[in-house]
């Protein structure tokens, strides 16, 4: 890995449901200009999650988003929205906790933003089967067999950072 692209990696990661930044993925990434807001989706609209969001990208400036969970879900809204590369593990592209939350939909997936996904098969939560049949026509997906919904081995995300910051010139705003 080239030293110097590691530096250009600044990361805004969007915990899951009923997270938080202390979890064990946002620990596991190796990468320094890392950051992450607690957010409360359970109690939260999905509009004012969005400006919440809005204000944190405005401010952190990131270029790369990696959400786990409803995090995923709201990394590949905010992929698209602000033409950021994107990794998600696990994600629920059906959210069903809040009435205000629209599913995934194809439309959501079809662009040339460089997104890619890490799926732990075993997710005793979420069918991650399904999700990875959706997500393969849009994405690369890096698969485990086993694990669980909260990740396993949240450590294999690394190597996907690594790939766009081997793969692409990053900058503070977005991959060119």
């Amino acid at each position: 890995m080239n030293i110097q692209s590691t530096q250009n990696v600044k990361i805004l990661f969007l915990h899951g449901l009923d997270s938080s930044r202390t979890s064990k993925k946002f620990d596991a990434i190796t990468y320094e200009q890392k950051y992450c807001i607690d957010v409360d989706y359970r109690q939260l609209s999905f509009n004012t999650v969005l400006d919440l969001y809005l204000n944190t990208i405005d401010k952190i400036k990131p270029n790369l988003l990696i959400g786990h969970g409803v995090g995923g879900y709201w990394a590949l809204k905010l992929s698209y929205f602000f033409k950021l590369p994107a990794i998600i593990a696990n994600p629920n592209l059906k959210p069903c906790f809040r009435s205000d939350y629209v599913d995934i939909q194809d439309s959501d997936l079809e662009h040339d933003i460089p997104q890619l996904a890490y799926i732990e098969l075993g997710d005793e939560v979420l069918n991650m089967h399904e999700t990875k049949a959706m997500l393969e026509q849009f994405m690369f997906i890096k698969t485990y067999a086993g694990g669980y919904h909260r990740l396993e081995h949240p450590e294999n995300i690394n190597p996907l950072i690594e790939f766009f910051a081997d793969h692409h010139f990053m900058n503070n705003t977005q991959l060119v």
